[in-house]
């Protein structure tokens, strides 16, 4: 290569991508692309610049030149944040960029439980007619109280539609600012719980670090109430795996909707080892929360965009804080 930079990206792309990176990077720096594992492991040595969602630490332990990552997903937690503090590589995420189809998937999945969606449409495709009985009765939520646990990005445009519906809306985030828009109040870290009790729908958008793996355990989820729901479109082990099995079988909250999982294939145990999957009072999705076409273009536009700015000395934006992972 005779360009000083070398972006690598780690998987063989689409036409339409192409067209992005070689109108954004061709000029500046020399293109690579892998079509798989040992492909990638081949050509990192000759890289700078890594284009990838996630790459493993003993292809990542062969890079040579190798200083930014950039990601076209918002998650990072996969990552070796140790090697990649030890190699003095900066990490940046595109975060925020899938925010409007994420919120948009959270907010149908509290549709479809508060009317029960999945559960009428089985039952009329089995030739059930349902009754007009008190227990087919279903949820409004206008009047109804919004939990958003990490009031970041997806968190704001999930206020946003739920204001439009007639709801309460709370929000946790780590550094709580005394205003916003969509939300009637955030709190700090220390206002979880209360939170959790108030709430009539729990939507979880965390990222996935060593503060949050855990979090909403049995003494969490027993502080909601029975008519509650949880929604995760942030990180499956935020949520305690087994608690939250105790807690949907056991009848301490009325349900759940979940896009992200505890283990993914090829792993026996995807996506739960205990079947939440498989219960009546779950909506399960396979992590389509933002696998929209616009959202994939917009995420992969940002991310050719913040190497260009790494190449030209510019402010990288949404850089990650390696010893935060996130």
């Amino acid at each position: 290569m005779q360009s000083r930079h070398v972006v690598l990206f780690s998987w063989r792309l689409d036409d339409w991508q192409r067209e992005i990176a070689d109108r954004t990077l061709g000029s500046v720096a020399g293109l690579l692309f892998s079509i798989d594992r040992n492909d990638l492991a081949s050509k990192i040595c000759e890289a700078d610049i890594l284009v990838s969602n996630f790459v493993e630490a003993e292809v990542l332990s062969k890079a040579r030149r190798l200083k930014f990552i950039q990601t076209t997903s918002a998650g990072v937690d996969r990552f070796d944040f140790e090697m990649l503090k030890k190699k003095g590589i900066m990490l940046a995420s595109a975060k925020g960029c899938n925010a409007v189809t994420v919120a948009e998937h959270a907010f149908a999945l509290m549709i479809c439980l508060a009317r029960k969606i999945t559960f009428m449409d089985g039952k009329l495709k089995e030739g059930i007619w349902l009754p007009w009985t008190d227990d087919t009765m279903l949820i409004d939520l206008e009047g109804k109280v919004l939990g958003i646990i990490g009031y970041g990005n997806i968190g704001r445009e999930l206020a946003r539609r739920a204001k439009a519906f007639g709801m309460k809306v709370y929000g946790v985030k780590r550094h709580p600012v005394e205003h916003d828009e969509f939300a009637d109040k955030i709190y700090g870290s220390k206002g979880l719980e209360l939170v959790l009790r108030e709430s009539d729908f729990v939507v979880v958008t965390l990222p996935l670090t060593e503060e949050t793996r855990g979090l909403i355990d049995e003494d969490k989820l027993r502080l909601m109430k029975k008519t509650a729901f949880i929604i995760n479109v942030g990180r499956g082990p935020v949520i305690d795996e087994e608690a939250l099995y105790k807690a949907l079988t056991e009848g301490w909250i009325a349900g759940a909707g979940l896009d992200v999982w505890w283990a993914y294939p090829p792993s026996e145990e995807a996506p739960s080892r205990l079947g939440i999957h498989k219960l009546s009072n779950v909506i399960a999705i396979p992590h389509k929360g933002g696998w929209s076409m616009v959202a994939r273009e917009r995420c992969f536009r940002f991310a050719v965009e913040n190497v260009r700015r790494f190449i030209l000395g510019l402010e990288v934006r949404n850089v990650v804080n390696l010893d935060l992972k996130y």
